[in-house]
């Protein structure tokens, strides 16, 4: 688990446009569409691609729909009817185990944890109430805000489980699995609003890496070179630049000084955040 993790952009749609591909805050003045994306790498690695996702489908062509007919296949499961996340795990058992090969990239796009919060978990996870929270720092105002704080952290403990589903799907496997937001939500803590908003909790991201047993076996030092990299100060912009040399797979594109696990990595980076602001992170 990394514990200074930021996000480029507090909305999807703008984190998304610098998460998936080679678009960072440095070479913004190039337009997203034209930097090569996950999907068209491990396409030319050699990969067989998959994209699951479970939040709604646009009807119109935009970044929601390119990004996702790169891959070999994509499936969404979010059709006339919400689904929690659950049914990822389904459709992947379903239509997408049965087709894999040797060298598999699968990315699964969580509906998660953005508003409601109420609608993202089923009432089995309603586990956390409002006497359950502690509120101290946060600008709740009455009992409805506490509910919503309260909805919130039982979304997470649903992620939660959904992150312990995948992870069993390949425990078994030499796989790697990242899971990472595209960006936070700021809830009662800079103000008496939440969700989505521009500040540092708008921003402060989870990134988790996880191994199995045989990637720990085949690979020690690169489980070492991830288990250093804990405390080191990132922006998921560089996502890329980390992923794709820790598989083994390098391009003309890559910069060491961005890759998360590699010595050279600039720890210095000034982390540009919504367009023109710095973070600091706070102590």
């Amino acid at each position: 688990m990394f514990r200074d993790t930021i996000a480029p952009f507090g909305w999807t749609d703008r984190a998304l446009k610098v998460l998936l591909n080679y678009s960072d805050v440095e070479n913004r003045s190039t337009p997203w569409y034209e930097q090569k994306s996950f999907g068209a790498v491990f396409n030319a690695a050699g990969y067989q691609t998959f994209w699951l996702d479970n939040q709604e489908r646009p009807v119109i062509t935009n970044l929601y729909t390119i990004y996702p007919t790169i891959f070999t296949a994509h499936l969404w499961t979010n059709f006339q009817i919400r689904q929690y996340d659950q049914v990822l795990i389904n459709a992947y058992k379903t239509h997408i185990q049965p087709q894999l090969k040797q060298h598999n990239f699968i990315l699964f796009h969580l509906y998660g944890n953005h508003i409601n919060y109420n609608e993202h978990f089923p009432p089995a996870y309603a586990k956390f109430h409002i006497k359950d929270i502690p509120y101290q720092g946060l600008h709740v105002q009455n009992d409805k805000d506490k509910q919503i704080v309260a909805d919130y952290v039982n979304s997470i403990y649903y992620t939660d489980h959904i992150l312990k589903e995948i992870f069993n799907l390949f425990k078994d496997k030499n796989a790697i699995i990242f899971y990472i937001s595209d960006h936070a939500q700021d809830n009662f803590e800079s103000s008496t609003t939440y969700a989505h908003r521009c500040s540092t909790y708008g921003v402060e991201i989870p990134f988790v890496v996880y191994v199995t047993d045989t990637f720990k076996q085949k690979y020690p030092q690169k489980v070492k070179q991830i288990a250093e990299a804990i405390n080191k100060p990132f922006m998921s912009d560089d996502l890329i630049h980390s992923l794709l040399p820790i598989v083994g797979i390098h391009t003309k594109d890559n910069l060491e000084s961005k890759n998360l696990f590699s010595p050279q990595f600039d720890i210095k980076r000034k982390r540009i955040y919504c367009g023109d602001r710095l973070y600091e992170k706070k102590p």
